[in-house]
């Protein structure tokens, strides 16, 4: 008997399972992965992945005569695992900050390890008979990757640009299934959080060390008419994506002080906020604070209104906290701003954009086509057809997915931030567990925030920022999937 509920792309599956199996058994092709998943099985490379007292192993093409959702014994994670999990959660938001100290090759570590993982998943999967269950970002997950295919074919984009597209927008992905399936203990998932959060509070107090020690920044961080020197950027390419990763760090911290955590953590998490939340307006990033403003704001208003009280206060100081942050403000709506983001900046490419949209509302014009680093890096024709002289960043992760997934990969995307709120709040709600608690309620108010955000960023390509998002998703979902199971066990067991 089945301990939860199957999602409906799985039983699909499972029906086409007999015919497919039929077809591999007959075939020479077959009978040679028999044999090389046979030798795979003795050689040492099995022990890497599975440790002692897994489910009995089982040929490289064995799943297609398994019956998906089969419930059965799955080993404990392995060392390996844990290292490559800990690695890729803490390397990715020091990633940039050591590529200018040891060789370019490092930053193909992060990637290396997220592949290592998701290959270890797929390994246990296999060997557990593929116990898959519907998790909260499956469904707008395969929304959003069909809508990459469909549009790439419509489009006809060339196969490396269609790629590195898709990539920039699925690519966490692969980690949120590794942390989904993977069997960490709790503990271990526990600790990954809170070293997390120990990495952030380091890599704000070197965001506040550089406001202070007034270290010079790209001027074209500022507009002519600031004085301000200096944009902490902490470990990161630029203020914006450090102020994103404070974002999601901040929200979880916050929420870990509002949900009655144990005495050190609300300690640790109070410390954190002390050093970051300086940095966040050192960072003088107006998209990143309106972002964390709303973050705050749900958490407030889902544990205590009175907290309330200490916003309001705390936007009425922030011109005593930094002067800077006043002119950054009026700037923006400043006359001689609109002006010359209208002319060629942040507005006109925007306008440009719904333009486009507008020339191909459903499909878009296809992955790595329009504003992201893709664009950017290779081209696109959709520039030159607006008018564009050279490939602008858009800066604008909703505008860059309207215009290069059309409207069906825009519903997949807002779906997917609803579906991290609601499984957030969900988690909030219906956990005894204050920590976990906290981590729902720091999900689903930091989503908020980054999609905000994302009006004036493309952030899920942005490494840094969007690693945190889908490590807290990952662990949402893990921990509501462990109690559907718990609550049906009795049922099963009777």
């Amino acid at each position: 008997m089945q301990t939860v509920e199957e999602s409906a792309i799985f039983r699909v599956l499972a029906a086409l399972n007999a015919d497919l199996w039929a077809l591999w058994q007959g075939s020479a092709v077959g009978a040679a992965f028999e044999a090389l998943g046979a030798a795979i099985r003795r050689s040492f490379l099995a022990g890497l992945f599975v440790g002692a007292g897994a489910a009995p192993p089982s040929a490289i093409g064995g799943y297609l005569r398994r019956s998906i959702g089969a419930e059965r014994e799955i080993a404990p994670a392995h060392p390996v695992e844990r290292f490559l999990l800990y690695f890729v959660v803490m390397f990715v938001p020091i990633e940039l900050w050591l590529l200018t100290r040891l060789p370019s090759e490092t930053k193909y570590l992060g990637d290396a390890a997220v592949v290592l993982l998701l290959l270890s998943a797929a390994i246990r999967l296999n060997r557990a008979g593929w116990p898959l269950r519907r998790t909260a970002a499956d469904l707008p997950v395969a929304l959003l990757l069909g809508a990459c295919v469909l549009s790439t074919l419509w489009n006809f984009v060339p196969l490396h640009i269609a790629f590195f597209g898709t990539r920039a927008y699925l690519e966490y992905y692969a980690l949120y299934a590794a942390v989904v399936y993977i069997p960490f203990a709790e503990g271990d998932r526990r600790q990954l959080i809170l070293w997390l959060l120990v990495l952030a509070g380091a890599i704000a107090l070197l965001g506040d060390a550089q406001k202070f020690l007034n270290v010079a920044t790209p001027r074209q961080w500022l507009s002519a008419a600031e004085t301000a020197t200096t944009r902490a950027f902490g470990t990161m390419d630029n203020p914006n994506t450090f102020g994103g990763f404070l974002v999601l760090t901040l929200s979880l911290m916050t929420a870990m002080l509002f949900t009655k955590v144990r005495g050190g953590l609300r300690t640790l998490a109070l410390l954190g906020l002390v050093i970051g939340l300086p940095a966040l307006l050192f960072t003088l990033s107006r998209e990143a604070l309106l972002a964390f403003g709303a973050a705050a704001l749900i958490i407030a208003v889902v544990t205590d209104r009175r907290f309330l009280l200490v916003l309001v206060a705390g936007v009425l100081l922030l011109p005593i906290a930094d002067p800077h942050l006043v002119s950054r403000f009026t700037f923006a709506l400043s006359s001689n701003y609109l002006a010359a983001s209208s002319s060629y900046g942040r507005l006109l490419f925007w306008e440009k954009g719904l333009h486009a949209f507008w020339l191909n509302p459903l499909l878009g014009w296809g992955p790595g086509r329009f504003g992201g680093s893709v664009a950017h890096l290779y081209g696109s024709p959709v520039f030159t057809l607006l008018g564009l002289g050279y490939n602008p960043i858009i800066d604008s992760q909703h505008i860059q997915t309207l215009v290069e997934l059309g409207a069906v990969g825009y519903i997949a995307y807002l779906w997917l931030g609803f579906a991290a709120v609601r499984a957030g709040l969900r988690l909030y709600k219906q956990d005894l567990d204050p920590f976990w608690r906290a981590v729902g309620l720091g999900l689903a108010a930091g989503t908020v925030g980054l999609y905000i955000q994302s009006f004036f960023a493309s952030l899920l390509e942005t490494h840094q920022v969007i690693i945190v998002f889908w490590l807290l998703f990952a662990m949402v979902a893990w921990r509501l999937r462990a109690a559907q199971s718990a609550a049906a066990a009795p049922a099963h067991d009777s």
